[in-house]
C-alpha cells in the first residue's frame, strides 16, 4: 500500500471518527481569605518571609534605594529586562546608592564567575505573583538569567500589582502568555521568599539554596 493510500485512509477515518479534543479545565481548591488579589498576596507573601513594600511607579525608584541602603548593598547584580520599569542612571544617582557598584547581567556565567559570585544583591523583574500561594513567577531568559534571583544574599524583586493573578493555574498562563510566541517556557521559576532548608536536626536554615532575604516591591 503506497504512502498516498494510507494517508488517504486516515484522512477518510478522522471524517468518520473526529478526535474529542477538550479545553484545560481548573478548579482553584483553595478558597481566598480576601476578595483583594493585591492584598491577599501581600499578606501570604509576608507569611512567606519575604519583605513586601507597597510602592508605585513613581516612587519606585526612592523605595529600590532604600532597600539597597537598608541591606548594605555594595555590589548590585542586575536583569536587563529591569529598564523597562526602572530607570538605572537615576538610581545610580540617589543619595546612599551613589557609591554601589551596578552590574548588568549581560554576559555567561562563564564569563564573569569570579565577579558573580562576589556580588551581594540582586535586582529582578517578576513576570507575575500568585495571591492564594503569595508566591512571585518568573520565566528564565537571556534578559533574565536564572542565576540572579540564587546567588546573592539579598534579591530584591520588582512586580506590577496589575500582574498579580489569583492561583497558580493563572500564574502559568501569564508566564506563557508573556513568552516569545506564546508557548509555555522552557525554564519558569516560582518564588516563595528566602531560601529554607531543613537540616538533618530538622533546624531551619536560611539561604542556603538562595537568597536570605529577599524583598518584593509592588508598583
Amino acid at each position: 500500500m503506497s504512502k498516498q493510500d494510507i494517508l488517504a485512509r486516515v484522512k477518510d477515518s478522522m471524517r468518520v471518527n473526529p478526535l474529542h479534543t477538550e479545553s484545560p479545565k481548573y478548579t482553584n481548591p483553595l478558597k481566598s481569605a480576601q476578595q483583594d488579589k493585591v492584598q491577599e498576596y501581600i499578606a501570604l507573601q509576608n507569611a512567606n518571609k519575604a519583605i513586601v513594600i507597597e510602592s508605585s511607579k513613581e516612587a519606585l525608584t526612592q523605595d529600590i534605594a532604600k532597600a539597597l541602603v537598608e541591606v548594605g548593598a555594595q555590589n548590585i547584580l542586575y536583569n536587563p529586562n529591569i529598564k523597562d520599569a526602572l530607570d538605572i542612571g537615576a538610581l545610580k544617582g540617589v543619595s546612599g546608592v551613589d557609591s554601589m557598584h551596578f552590574v548588568a547581567y549581560e554576559k555567561s556565567v562563564d564569563e564573569t564567575r569570579s565577579e558573580l559570585f562576589n556580588i551581594d544583591t540582586s535586582i529582578i523583574h517578576a513576570n507575575c505573583g500568585v495571591a492564594n500561594l503569595g508566591i512571585i513567577g518568573i520565566a528564565s531568559h537571556k534578559n533574565a538569567p536564572r542565576l540572579s534571583s540564587l546567588i546573592t544574599r539579598t534579591c530584591v524583586v520588582l512586580l506590577k500589582k496589575s500582574n498579580i493573578v489569583e492561583n497558580f493555574y493563572d500564574g502559568v498562563c501569564a508566564l506563557k502568555a508573556q513568552s516569545e510566541n506564546n508557548i509555555l517556557p522552557t525554564n519558569m521559576i516560582f518564588i516563595a521568599g528566602p531560601s529554607r532548608t531543613a537540616d538533618i536536626e530538622l533546624q531551619t536554615v536560611f539561604g542556603v539554596h538562595g537568597s536570605l532575604r529577599t524583598y518584593v516591591i509592588l508598583y
